[in-house]
């Protein structure tokens, strides 16, 4: 099975080689857990098309490039097409146009094409799919899309937001089982330590195998680093206060 790599240092080795070619996975988590910068590693390692629902292009351009991640660049060598912006513009366009799900997949697919893409990043889905009023029209539209872009070879990237404490995977409930893979960052604030700890876990990866557990997780100044100690090692907690980053 051919793997791409994910981008995110350390997490390829979680994956024996990274994410196999043309699956979709599922990166959930709370607010602050580091999911747009994980799907933004994934983009900025081989160029594709990022389609977000969050940030307008310039924001989400000039928040990257404080950790090194040069979406501006990948642009303009043509290898990256940033789709959507904010949420409320897109529902008024798809309104005033009257777009349907189906038309909505082919206009991605079309830029998909125009550029070869292989990555697909949403950020995020949840927001996606508010744009659809029913959860069987959701579930639908999900699977539809899911399908189109891995039939043109594509490796999908969808992040996912979760409420806070929340014991679930997804906003809906259904986007996990969609997904051929679930990668869940997680964030727990250690009072005596003063800082907020970060975790990845990998929950599932069909037709793969994979490292089990609760792996440490740091958003640096170079982006995400994963590693491979064990969450109670001394060492991690150390490297975290020398460098004082959460």
């Amino acid at each position: 099975m051919k793997k791409v790599s994910v981008g995110v240092k350390g997490v390829d080795a979680l994956l024996f080689g990274g994410f196999p070619e043309r699956k979709s996975i599922l990166v959930t988590g709370n607010c602050g857990t580091g999911k747009t910068i994980f799907a933004s590693h994934f983009m900025n390692y081989g160029g594709g098309v990022y389609i977000s629902f969050e940030q307008d292009k310039e924001k989400l351009f000039g928040d990257l490039k404080e950790i090194g991640i040069d979406f501006k660049k990948l642009e303009d060598q043509d290898k990256l097409r940033v789709l959507g912006g904010n949420l409320v513009g897109i529902q008024k366009l798809k309104e005033k146009r009257r777009a349907s799900a189906e038309d909505i997949i082919e206009e991605i697919l079309e830029v998909v094409e125009e550029i070869g893409a292989k990555r697909v990043v949403i950020d995020s889905i949840n927001l996606f799919l508010m744009l659809f009023d029913t959860d069987k029209e959701r579930r639908n539209v999900l699977y539809e899309l899911n399908y189109a872009l891995q039939q043109v070879g594509c490796t999908i990237v969808m992040t996912c937001e979760l409420p806070e404490h929340s014991q679930k995977l997804s906003w809906f409930g259904f986007e996990e089982f969609i997904a051929d893979g679930v990668v869940v960052l997680k964030r727990d604030y250690k009072k005596d330590l003063n800082l907020n700890k970060r975790y990845l876990e990998i929950v599932k990866l069909r037709g793969s195998d994979f490292k089990e557990g609760n792996f440490p997780l740091r958003i640096t100044n170079e982006g995400l680093k994963v590693y491979m100690n064990d969450p109670n090692d001394e060492f991690f907690y150390n490297e975290v206060k020398e460098n004082g980053k959460s």
